[in-house]
């Protein structure tokens, strides 16, 4: 049976946790939705890696790779172009209501890459000898 790498533990519980907290601030349901919801897409942008750079990668390819692969960072960088006139003050309304979602969205994908990368040096540094 292959090992998970420590990278994906920690980007994957990074994420959840971010959710967890991002979502504590609602109620019930937005932690369990926010949780799942980063955990899933922190999967997909895991299996990326996984792909390409590679999970013995450098720390920043891996950084980066992790956020541009990650489902919910694209979609809050689409959902940012698409409301840009509510961003930047042209249009103003009941459809604007909305427009900061794709930013949210997007700064909340960047805290786990960093924590799998923290728990791969951690467990590359200080793992207990077999």
């Amino acid at each position: 049976m292959r090992r998970i790498p420590s990278f994906v533990y920690g980007h994957v519980i990074g994420a959840l946790i971010t959710g967890l907290v991002g979502g504590a601030f609602l109620d019930l349901t937005a932690v369990l939705v926010f949780g799942a919801g980063l955990a899933a897409a922190a999967v997909v942008g895991a299996l990326v890696c996984w792909w390409r750079p590679k999970f013995d990668a450098s720390a920043w390819k891996l950084w980066l790779v992790a956020i541009v692969a990650n489902p919910l960072f694209i979609a809050g960088l689409v959902w940012t172009v698409i409301m840009r006139d509510c961003l930047t003050g042209e249009l103003k309304g009941w459809s604007c209501l909305f427009a900061e979602v794709g930013l949210v969205a997007a700064a909340a994908t960047l805290p786990s890459p960093v924590v799998g990368l923290i728990v791969r040096w951690y467990w590359a540094r200080w793992r207990p000898s077999r």
